[in-house]
């Protein structure tokens, strides 16, 4: 059965031990660990509802919605190859009672989502801007690393249209770009709460951020401690290993 749901340029992978499946481009957008490390970061609560922008192969709301006791989490993405894919991955997991992939634009959320209608917000976005780096040739993979398609400021606001007042956003980023991060974040009043810097092991510098804000909060901001992708004799972390478990 699971074959059916394959095309030729396809792979099947499996995470959590075989209990999650997921159609991958072989050659195109695959996800990475940062689409592991930010479920790993935020839990939604039961009964909620939440977006996840710029969803991919839908990998996130997969998670999430195998997970926790959401009632239902929209994945927006604009590239329709993707969208097709994520929602053979949300068939293919029976998860189609928790799980809708749009394809939409996040800069044009208005005709989908009534405002401040949504309890959360998660987003893996584009780390670069455009005039940074060298562009990947081939279009999926530049459309998730580079503000092609949207920037972070269009992120961030469009998670300010779709939150309820305290409502929550989450998201992991590149550490470079911090500054900008913060400056969108209070900019469209969201105001970051936790904080958590992602490392390679306990002798480099840090690669990733994680973060969440609320919407309209008081400013308080916790630096939780550091999370370390690998031990230094090699492998995944502990707290890496317990994330795929």
């Amino acid at each position: 059965m699971e074959g059916t749901f394959l095309k030729g340029d396809e792979t099947l992978d499996t995470i959590f031990n075989g209990r999650l499946k997921i159609i991958q481009k072989r050659h195109g957008y695959r996800f990475s660990i940062d689409a592991i490390l930010l479920p790993g970061f935020f839990t939604p609560q039961e009964g909620e509802t939440g977006v996840d922008l710029g969803t991919g192969s839908g990998i996130i709301p997969l998670i999430l919605a195998s997970k926790t006791r959401v009632k239902r989490i929209f994945g927006i993405e604009i590239q329709e190859d993707l969208v097709e894919m994520a929602r053979r991955n949300v068939t293919l997991n029976h998860l189609e009672d928790k799980i809708s992939i749009i394809h939409g634009d996040m800069k044009n959320l208005e005709g989908i989502f009534d405002p401040e209608s949504i309890d959360w917000v998660t987003s893996n976005p584009p780390y670069y801007r455009m005039g940074s780096g060298r562009i990947n040739p081939h279009l999926q993979k530049a459309i998730a690393r580079h503000e092609i398609k949207g920037s972070l400021e269009d992120v961030i606001n469009a998670s300010r249209y779709l939150l309820k007042p305290m409502g929550k956003m989450a998201l992991i980023y590149c550490v470079e770009r911090l500054v900008d991060l913060f400056y969108w974040l209070r900019t469209y009043n969201l105001e970051p709460k936790r904080l958590r810097l992602v490392y390679s092991d306990s002798l480099s510098q840090a690669r990733f951020l994680l973060v969440e804000a609320i919407k309209g909060s008081g400013t308080e901001l916790k630096i939780e401690r550091p999370l370390y992708v690998y031990k230094p004799e090699g492998g995944y972390s502990e707290e890496i290993q317990h994330f795929y478990a």
